[in-house]
């Protein structure tokens, strides 16, 4: 699911491409992805609080942010 989904956001060049944009409003892009997986803790608070999710369920937020966690340590380790 997330290489099927990450097809849709990054570039041939670059896969990581969308989560390295948060670096043109001077975001380090690991901790852009550390927002965006935010967005998925966010989402997945709500579920937990009886919310009913209507466009991805709890099981693909929770592979989505897995996946966030890995891009973001890949993204780390390249600047450090």
């Amino acid at each position: 699911m997330h290489e099927k989904k990450g097809s849709d956001y990054g570039t041939g060049e670059d896969p990581l491409a969308n989560v390295r944009a948060s670096t043109d409003w001077g975001v380090p892009a690991w901790v852009g992805t550390l927002i965006r997986a935010n967005d998925k803790v966010i989402r997945l608070q709500s579920a937990a609080k009886g919310s009913k999710l209507r466009n991805e369920g709890i099981e693909d937020s929770l592979i989505d942010l897995a996946s966030y966690a890995i891009i973001a340590l890949v993204l780390y380790r390249e600047k450090h």
